[in-house]
């Protein structure tokens, strides 16, 4: 009953704050969004209907099932998957492959737009961003979302074909994690159907379950009083209406439903210890679940419930601070530990969670402590200073939304009424949530956050999960070892917490300003060029497609290929080091909490070739952001100590990758097709051996004359506000005007040439991985850079069809077709697939695959290329009203001069069947085509 306590608990400390009487009933409801329609039809469906135009001239459809694995029984065990799976492969108006082939052909790919996913207690099916300028393709959609909730033609040959998709996933899933929750979920949920309904099901079922099981399960389950259809987008909601109405109200209602049952979970006086161990587990997790009844979804509809959610919003927020605070420490006891509210898998049990992964040989350090902050939470609470900084940074984002509500993508609000329909969640819109929970945020007080904390952790109803490594070194401990270390760590008296804040500023003395000393137009992108006193160019571009966005971003020429091979392994390092990084007197663990309730970040990204800065800020945060940028280049730090506990996290997170047959195959992808060691996948000897005074160096020298970059605003940015501040910050950072760097490549690239080359690895379950790679020296220019694009995604939706659908030999395919401004040795086209594969079909895939790039040099169809442009117009036409998407292609601009952006669309419309097969004569006739594969190791 934890969280009904907690409510009552937080409701008093909030009517006496507001001298009210602590009465929940006299909680008033959450309104409802008022932007959305929602009905109900005769025969039971609900609808949600939302006007939203961004993207502009598209629409999201959806429909959202509470059905799931859950409802299956003994001898169904993975139906409600595979019946997701055959929504895919013939219905009443689109038979076989007609719903992905037809919606190809406006614009919509599967995978990306169209898609599903089934889980315990519900399966969603989507199709996203589909252009609604022509009504009947809006109907059609709607006709496909008929036609998955009452059409399904389940055709025997389509079931038997798709029996070896599904086994194909069961087999590229059923490594280390996956083969110990499936063990160890009849300990933590006994006597409860949910110990054994994990989606994917079991192969006895997939391939030999009968014709009419399938069928059975659909019209069992598959009906309207289940079903909700929500359709969010740049459409007339008034017709849709009418159509849904039109097309959902023949689905009848079965006379005698099966009632949808939803399982319970018992309650454990005693904690539930589940230990499991696998070969392939590559790293130590461990997750300390607190349980409790879930809130009935009736009771989710009064304001009441929205205190609930912030409460432990704020509590997940402060113990996760305390966690990073203690992971940028080098003697921090656990790799990574966090704090998280839900149940793993059952929609009856609600779940306070810590969580950890051990980096050593041994858990109990990590169980220890996670335990031991959740119980310093509990018995001292959090400090104000902490819950000001959590709320601070609510609001902050909750401000970030309210002010860019005219821009939230039709995605993100069909999520929101997919939960509502499921689960009953709250959605009360951002006018509404902005208002009410700016109010609710300031008048909850610490204290009532402390007492909830209280109720968080019962000694009844406790579960402890443990996913180990078997590999001989890692001690495993026994359900009594970790019995003894919670009723010791219980024992402890345990301080309570201090909260250490930097107070002084971030930039110790402000610098004299730079100035401004020319201004010019940037015709190309419809932009302002100011050129600074340091030789640095800044280019702003204003743009109303988000109120409350700006997207920063700096690139030079010239990057770390200057380093010879001595700098190897730092530089395959230096991604991570950049992850936890100083400015000046703050370490990164100073930054977070200084950056709290300002919504602005600065990374910097080293390549071989080039260097930038990224990063984006709300724009009353903009003077934050030219802080960080003044910090990044003339104060940028590793802390050692935070250096140190870097190495230590990742060292533990990676300890036991060896065994994982995923990394096996991606590190020795990379030895294999590399020239550079610099670029083969980061292990834990690269980690271990990694130089910060080396790393620190190379940084510092990409980042040591502003001069040779050019910055870059695009968003809403007040132009004259703007003119100060870059004065203030960019102009004053230490440079001098250069010539361009001249590009120099390295030999830093892709291996060149025609081979195939082969290893083994040891598995517990059997597959094959490879990787085909084929390379081009292509002239870069805007129509070369597009039909390396075409070429992949034909390719790629060769291979779905053939190699998935047709032959049965993998889950998943794909290919992709990139070109880049800076090529090395000249070679700067790849086409590109990898994937796993049933083993004994290997050869048949790999000659599928060689002849299909074969093929593409003769055989372009009108009816491929036409869908594959499509989608290109599609993305390009949306990429036009992105931030983004616009500092992105002046960057690279500002590499190459080459504009692939601003005419894309005309330029795509242009590209013919002749055009795609003389590129690919050109690009094969290279005989750059490199194969790799890894085996299964076969018993001696």
């Amino acid at each position: 009953m934890r969280k009904y306590f907690n409510r009552m608990l937080l409701l008093f400390v909030l009517m006496a704050a507001a001298s009210a009487p602590a009465k929940a009933q006299q909680m008033p409801p959450i309104p409802v969004d008022p932007n959305v329609r929602i009905g109900r039809l005769d025969n039971g469906l609900t609808y949600y209907i939302r006007h939203n135009e961004y993207p502009k001239d598209q629409a999201d459809y959806y429909i959202a099932q509470k059905v799931g694995s859950i409802l299956e029984e003994d001898n169904q065990r993975g139906l409600a998957h595979f019946l997701e799976h055959m929504c895919f492969n013939g219905t009443n108006n689109f038979p076989g492959n007609d719903i992905v082939s037809w919606l190809e052909t406006v614009g919509v790919k599967f995978g990306r737009n169209l898609n599903a996913y089934t889980s315990v207690d519900e399966t969603v099916y989507n199709i996203c961003e589909v252009p609604t300028a022509r009504e009947s393709v809006q109907d059609s959609c709607l006709l496909i979302l008929h036609d998955w909730a009452d059409g399904l033609l389940l055709d025997p040959e389509e079931i038997d074909k798709e029996r070896a998709v599904i086994h194909e996933e069961w087999r590229s899933s059923n490594v280390g994690q996956q083969r110990i929750l499936e063990t160890l979920l009849p300990v933590m949920y006994p006597g409860s159907k949910y110990a054994y309904r994990m989606p994917i099901g079991t192969l006895e079922v997939i391939d030999n379950f009968p014709y009419q099981a399938l069928r059975d399960y659909y019209e069992t389950w598959y009906r309207p009083d289940q079903q909700g259809i929500i359709v969010v987008g740049d459409i007339d909601v008034d017709r849709i209406e009418a159509k849904i109405k039109e097309i959902f109200s023949d689905i009848k209602m079965p006379e005698n439903p099966k009632e949808r049952k939803y399982y319970p979970v018992g309650d454990n006086k005693e904690p539930i210890f589940a230990v499991g161990k696998d070969k392939e587990q590559d790293r130590a997790i461990v997750q300390i679940m607190f349980r409790s009844d879930v809130r009935p979804d009736s009771l989710k509809g009064n304001l009441d419930y929205l205190v609930e959610l912030y409460a432990m919003d704020m509590i997940e927020s402060m113990l996760r601070a305390r966690f990073n605070d203690m992971m940028s420490k080098p003697d921090a006891p656990f790799a990574i530990a966090s704090a998280n509210d839900g149940d793993l898998l059952a929609k009856t049990k609600d779940s306070f969670n810590l969580f950890g992964i051990s980096k050593g040989n041994d858990l109990m350090p990590t169980f220890e402590a996670i335990y031991r902050e959740g119980l310093r939470a509990q018995r001292g609470g959090f400090t104000a200073s902490e819950y000001g900084r959590a709320r601070s940074e609510y609001l902050s984002q909750l401000e970030n939304r309210y002010k860019n509500r005219n821009s939230a993508t039709s995605t993100s609000l069909v999520m929101g009424y997919v939960r509502n329909f499921i689960d009953n969640e709250p959605i009360p819109g951002i006018e509404n949530e902005y208002q009410i929970m700016s109010m609710l945020a300031n008048q909850v007080p610490v204290e009532a956050l402390n007492m909830a904390m209280t109720q968080l952790m019962p000694d009844s109803n406790v579960v402890v999960l443990a996913m180990l490594p078997d590999n001989g070194e890692f001690v495993i401990p026994t359900e009594a070892q970790l019995a003894d270390a919670m009723k010791r760590v219980a024992a402890e008296n345990i301080e309570a917490y201090v909260d250490e804040v930097k107070s002084e500023p971030l930039i110790a003395e402000l610098p004299k300003p730079g100035k401004i000393v020319s201004t010019a137009d940037d015709k190309e992108f419809g932009a302002i060029v100011w050129t600074l006193s340091n030789g640095a160019r800044v280019v702003v571009k204003h743009t109303d497609f988000k109120d409350d966005e700006v997207i920063f971003g700096a690139v030079a020429k010239g990057g770390t290929s200057c380093y010879g091979s001595d700098y190897d392994l730092d530089l395959r390092y230096l991604p991570v080091a950049l992850t936890s990084t100083g400015l000046g007197t703050y370490t990164s663990a100073d930054l977070q909490k200084y950056m709290a309730g300002k919504q602005a970040s600065v990374n910097v990204d080293l390549s071989d070739y080039d260097r930038s800065l990224s990063g984006r800020a709300v724009p009353k945060d903009i003077p934050t952001l030219m802080e960080l940028i003044y910090m990044t280049f003339t104060g940028f730090n590793l802390d050692p100590a935070e250096f140190e506990a870097t190495q230590n996290l990742y060292v533990g997170y990676f300890q036991n990758q060896e065994a994982s047959p995923q990394f096996q195959f991606s590190k020795r992808l990379q030895e294999a097709l590399q020239n550079s060691p610099r670029h083969y996948a980061v292990d834990v000897n690269t980690i271990k051996n990694a130089n910060r005074d080396n790393i620190l160096e190379i940084v510092k020298s990409q980042l040591a004359n502003a001069g040779e970059y050019t910055f870059y605003f695009v968003g809403n940015v007040d132009v004259e506000t703007l003119k100060p501040l870059v004065e203030q910050y960019i102009a004053s950072i230490p440079g001098k005007a250069v010539p361009a760097a001249k590009i120099t490549t390295a030999g830093l690239g892709l291996k060149t040439g025609s081979a195939t080359e082969q290893v083994t690895q040891k598995m517990d379950t059997p597959q094959t991985y490879a990787a085909v790679l084929a390379l081009a020296e292509m002239p870069y220019s805007s129509k070369n850079q597009k039909l390396t694009s075409i070429a992949g995604q034909i390719l790629s939706a060769r291979l779905i069809k053939i190699v998935r659908e047709d032959e049965g030999a993998v889950y998943s395919i794909s290919a992709s077709g990139v070109m880049s401004r800076i090529g090395d040795n000249g070679y700067n086209a790849i086409i590109q697939s990898a994937f796993p594969m049933k083993p004994e079909m290997k050869d048949k895939v790999l000659e599928i695959i060689a002849g299909q790039f074969e093929d593409m040099t003769s055989n372009i169809s009108a009816e491929e290329l036409a869908k594959v442009k499509e989608f290109m117009i599609k993305d390009a036409t949306a990429n036009l009203k992105k931030n983004t998407a616009w500092e992105g292609a002046m960057e690279g601009y500002c590499i190459l001069p080459v504009n692939t952006f601003t005419n894309a669309v005309d330029e795509i419309n242009a590209i013919t069947e002749d055009d795609v097969k003389t590129y690919m004569k050109e690009f094969m006739k290279q005989n750059n085509y490199r194969v790799f594969i890894m085996d299964p190791e076969t018993a001696e």
